[in-house]
């Protein structure tokens, strides 16, 4: 709102000044009027402490008092920087403001259209002549600032579009004069009006609709009769279940003469609109109105919505005695009679009584405008809002005379902003924060009347932040407090900041353990999740009182049920706050009072299973303990079953052995003492085995169940097999013990064999201890065993031996048997056919000496044949090896003439000398080497011990070199003593020479002996170098393959190399 109003104005009323020494201060932004009240002008007070009958116990808060005092005025007057006065020909007389735009009519029929930012300076202002020289009466713009309605006091009235400069004359509604207009705030839009209804002065109501800036529909839908003109309309609709709109209408009509202001209510609808509902209203029985006290010249209606396209909240109707106000609830079951809640009749301030005498000189209000807790109220020489809950004025200004004659008050609907226009001036009247205080007055009403609760509801609704919420909820809970509503007063001082030990005590002195136990329940709620401490004693005594009120309950049929709605109640505490109580004061406290049922539940709730269970062992209930542990994760009993199986099998077995079935993450050795307990003092079995009644055959059943399931979920703990093992040798049944020696793993028992064998012993378990020799390799005593049980199985035992000779000697002893036996010949002729081994001479000797032959003649002939076979084959092969021995001569032959050449210039592979010039090897791949170069080079490739080795060969040589007297070199070397032609013993003694040859012959001969024995040991100690140096060649041997990871160039040369070429 910039420009400055008055600007034209300063040269001629520079002397003026304003009586309360104030006035307009001219700015680039527009004026502010200023309140003779100040910002600080509140009539809720600025102390919070104000009212004398309620103490609000303010708070030292600096910053608070600080924030007070920089508070803008709740109400301010403002001027717009429009200057209408400045205007030649225009002469304002009415006024609307639609969603910030602004239409000003005029009494020289002219319209002005422009946004509310809009001044003379900036911003388009239309000027737009509707009617020359005819007056405005009314001009009416809807909520969106799209659609305008002017009425004419000729009667003419015309529509214009916001896309239009050009009105259009609504030809239905001549010789009609508008007198209030109901848009339709949720459905409008700049396009399309949708529906609206319009008040005229001959008391008739017409539906209508404008699209596209164009009239769509003109009708009339109603006429109320002998009430002149309609001062206000307003409607609201909303959707019923069936899709169609129900609508509710709300008019007004001004008091004349006899006639009085009355205020109308429709409600209806369906699929025909507005119409249809106005229809239901024709027989006049059926119209509802309420007649509101007071004359006055215009009855005006205002509707109050707090957001945009929202329904109305609120309504206003300006009447002779005051502003009758109430609020809109709207919904699926409104009705007439509950659609307006809290009605009521807001007096003007400062009107005087009837009987002061000084009424003639008061006038009422113009106009007025209806906000959330407050009406504006226009007069011709001043303004005024006051409280609508308290009647307090928070606002007066009294007009200056420059502001001239006020015609009235508009609302723009979408922004909640007023409007005060006058024939010079139009005044914006600025709201902040008007519910700013409002909890004091509603607090303060809750607390001086009956404290209902729906005052205290409103209060709390209004509060902006904590502190005024604590107020206001301590208030009403002393309030219930002072009226003994405990139950009530408990819940809510819970919610408040009053001390903890104040609160409790209140309770404690009025002997209300109920109430203060329902207090600290709702206090626990209100603590957070780091008050562990505070959540921890509150709860302990939640627990006594709960424990203390079970105490309290009688025997009675009444109290019967009470006692288990509040057993229901202090279970579902423990269950909830199983995290906050401390366990050793709980079990403690329920201890004390002697409810072991809830002890058991609470221990439960904590996962203490060890109370519970001794619970139940000591009271003999063994199931309830065992179904209890079956009920919980195995991991969080585990220990529990070991400590208290001992105890539970005993007294039920079998319930214990389906859960630890069920259980199969319980270690099985662990339980072996309970299944050892079980099975000793249940069945007898130990130290006397003969029991086998049935009863007790159950009682092995059952542990060796188990542990058959142990082993097949993959148990191999030795002490699990043999105490299975154990029980199968007492089980009468040897074929189960037999098919458990039977299993392996990874071929290997896994109990102790020898540990078996002597149980099996024991319980005369002779098949079993017959598959047990043969298992520990003992197939003679099997095959012994087993030919005192069944010749069958000792044929098996015979067969399972690998070596031939061991099962010959098996089936012998097979053999033996049967014709000891008395067997008959064919038995025994059948055992040399199944042994595949044995031979008729072979069993010959069991027979009895006067055995006839002809039984057995076949078989003595079919041996000899057999012997006749073997030595024609004895002798091929004998012929074989004579031929071997002459190609092995031969052979022999021809490496007595191997030989290698080397020619004049071949050089060493290491050193490039010439290899005739030292002591060398040759190799069979034609690579030669100086000695000592090889000796060095394969130096790199042996392990410590046979670089000693080669070290002490080499220093042996050396001795032995120097104690010969005359000097043997490489080269005078018999052939025979380079290792890598592999000679044989007998080929070195004929290609070494004798004394008499080669070097010999200048040997001294006294020196022979010597010589020789030296020549010997050296050619020993030379092998064995050569073996080591020389066995094969190191580059094309398995030296050369294992070297592959050696780089070619080492670091030590890489460093030369860098050295070299260093500058």
């Amino acid at each position: 709102m910039s420009a400055d109003l008055f600007a034209d104005w300063k040269k001629e009323e520079e002397t003026f000044s304003d009586a309360r020494g104030g006035g307009f201060d001219g700015g680039s932004g527009g004026g502010v009027y200023e309140s003779p009240y100040g910002a600080g002008a509140d009539a809720y007070g600025g102390d919070r402490s104000s009212n004398d009958d309620f103490d609000f116990e303010t708070v030292g808060d600096e910053s608070q008092a600080k924030d007070k005092e920089e508070e803008k005025p709740m109400f301010e007057l403002r001027e717009h920087g429009l200057k209408v006065s400045r205007r030649k020909g225009f002469t304002l007389c009415c006024m609307g403001v639609g969603n910030g735009v602004l239409a000003m009519g005029s009494q020289e029929g002219m319209l002005l259209r422009c946004t509310t930012e809009a001044t003379d300076s900036s911003g388009t202002i239309e000027e737009i002549m509707i009617e020359p020289r005819v007056a405005m009466s009314n001009v009416f713009i809807d909520p969106t600032g799209a659609h305008v309605l002017i009425s004419m006091e000729n009667g003419s009235n015309f529509y214009l579009h916001t896309g239009s400069t050009r009105p259009k004359k609504i030809m239905k509604a001549q010789a009609l004069q508008f007198t209030s207009v109901a848009w339709d705030r949720q459905s409008g839009s700049p396009e399309a009006s949708e529906p609206i209804l319009i008040g005229t002065d001959s008391g008739a109501v017409f539906e209508a609709e404008f699209d596209g800036g164009k009239e769509k529909s003109f009708k009339k839908v109603y006429q109320i009769s002998n009430q002149g003109p309609i001062a206000g309309i307003g409607f609201e609709h909303w959707k019923l279940p069936s899709g169609d709109l129900r609508y509710y209408v709300m008019l007004t009509t001004s008091a004349s003469g006899k006639r009085p202001t009355r205020m109308f209510q429709f409600i209806g609808g369906g699929s025909g609109g507005l119409e249809t509902m106005f229809n239901e209203y024709t027989s006049p029985d059926k119209l509802r109105f309420q007649e509101l006290p007071g004359d006055i010249t215009t009855a005006e209606l205002r509707f109050y919505a707090k957001q945009e396209r929202e329904r109305a909240k609120g309504f206003g109707v300006l009447t002779g005695e005051g502003v009758y106000h109430g609020d809109f609830v709207f919904g699926l079951s409104s009705t007439m009679e509950n659609v307006t809640t809290g009605t009521g009749l807001l007096a003007y301030p400062g009107k005087p009584d009837k009987s002061s005498g000084s009424r003639g000189s008061w006038t009422p209000p113009i106009s007025m405008a209806v906000t959330q807790y407050h009406v504006i109220l226009l007069y011709t020489r001043h303004v005024q809002v006051v409280s609508k809950l308290s009647g307090v004025v928070v606002m007066e200004e009294t007009f200056d005379s420059r502001v001239g004659n006020v015609h009235g008050i508009t609302v723009d609907d979408t922004f909640n902003t007023v409007w005060i226009h006058s024939n010079r001036r139009i005044l914006e009247v600025m709201i902040a924060d008007e519910d700013r205080n409002v909890w004091k007055l509603f607090l303060s009403k809750a607390v001086m009347g009956n404290g209902d609760d729906r005052d205290f509801e409103q209060a709390l609704g209004v509060c902006r932040n904590g502190w005024e919420r604590q107020r206001v909820l301590t208030a009403q809970a002393d309030k219930l407090f002072d009226k003994g509503e405990y139950d009530r007063a408990a819940v809510i001082y819970a919610k408040t900041t009053r001390s903890f030990e104040e609160v409790a005590l209140k309770f404690l002195e009025k002997e209300t353990r109920d109430s203060l136990l329902l207090f600290l329940l709702q206090k626990l709620k209100s603590l957070g999740g780091d008050e562990k401490t505070q959540k921890t004693v509150l709860c302990s005594w939640i627990v006594e009182l709960f424990l203390d009120k079970f105490n309290v309950l009688k025997g009675s049929a009444q109290d019967v049920d009470a006692h288990a709605n509040l057993l229901f109640e202090f279970k579902q505490f423990l269950q909830d706050q199983k995290s906050h109580l401390d366990p050793a004061t709980t079990f403690n406290l329920i201890s004390s009072h002697g409810r072991p049922d809830e002890l058991v539940f609470y221990a439960t709730l904590i996962e203490d299973y060890e109370k519970v269970i001794t619970y139940h062992v000591d009271r003999g209930e063994y199931g309830a303990a065992i179904e209890l542990l079956r009920s919980v994760e195995t991991s969080k009993v585990e220990e529990l079953w070991y400590k208290y199986s001992p105890e539970l099998i005993i007294h039920k077995p079998k319930e214990v052995y389906e859960a630890w079935l069920e259980a199969a993450t319980l270690n099985p050795t662990r339980l072996i003492p309970s299944i050892v307990r079980h099975v000793h003092q249940k069945s007898g079995v130990g130290g006397n085995p003969t029991s086998n009644t049935t009863k007790n055959r159950s009682v092995l059943d059952m542990a060796i169940r188990f542990l058959k399931f142990a082993i097949k979920q993959g148990n191999r703990d030795p002490t699990i097999h043999n105490y299975l093992l154990f029980l199968l040798a007492k089980h009468p049944d040897e074929r189960l013990l037999i098919s458990f020696l039977r299993k392996k793993h990874n071929g290997k028992h896994l109990f102790d064999i020898a540990f078996a064998l002597r149980l099996c012993t024991q319980n005369e378990k002779n098949r079993a201890c017959i598959y047990i020799y043969s298992a520990m390799g003992l197939y003679q005593d099997a095959v012994e065993k087993a030919l005192q049980v069944d010749v069958k199985i000792a044929k098996e035992m015979a067969s399972m031996p690998e070596d031939d000779e061991t099962r010959k000697k098996l089936w012998t002893l097979i053999a033996k048997h049967t014709i000891d036996a008395g067997g008959e010949i064919k038995d025994a002729m059948n055992i040399l056919k199944e042994s595949g081994l044995l031979k008729i001479e072979d069993i010959l000797p069991f027979f009895p000496d006067f055995v006839l032959i002809n039984d057995f003649k076949k078989e003595i002939c079919e041996s000899l044949e057999v012997y006749n076979d073997r030595i024609e084959q004895l002798k091929e092969e004998m012929q074989d090896y004579t031929q071997s021995a002459e190609l092995i001569r031969a052979d022999m032959q021809k490496l007595r003439k191997r030989c290698a050449v080397i020619s004049g210039n071949q050089r060493c592979e290491l050193t490039g000398q010439n290899i005739l010039g030292k002591e060398f090897y040759l190799f069979p791949c034609s690579h030669a080497f100086h000695a000592g170069a090889l000796r060095q080079e394969m130096q790199k490739h042996l392990n410590s011990f046979q670089r000693q080795t080669v070290k002490q060969l080499i220093q042996k040589l050396n001795e032995l070199s120097t104690e010969m007297p005359t000097s043997t070199n490489f080269f005078q070397r018999p052939l025979a003593a380079f290792s890598f032609l592999n000679l044989s013993s007998s080929e070195k003694e004929v290609m070494t020479p004798g004394a008499e040859g080669g070097s010999a012959a200048t040997a001294k001969a006294k020196n022979a002996a010597k010589e020789q024995s030296i020549a010997q040991e050296r050619e020993m100690v030379q092998q064995k170098l050569d073996e080591i140096i020389a066995s094969e060649c190191i580059f094309c041997g398995e030296v050369m393959i294992k070297s592959i990871h050696t780089p070619f160039i080492t670091p030590e040369d890489e460093a030369n190399e860098g050295s070299e070429w260093t500058i």
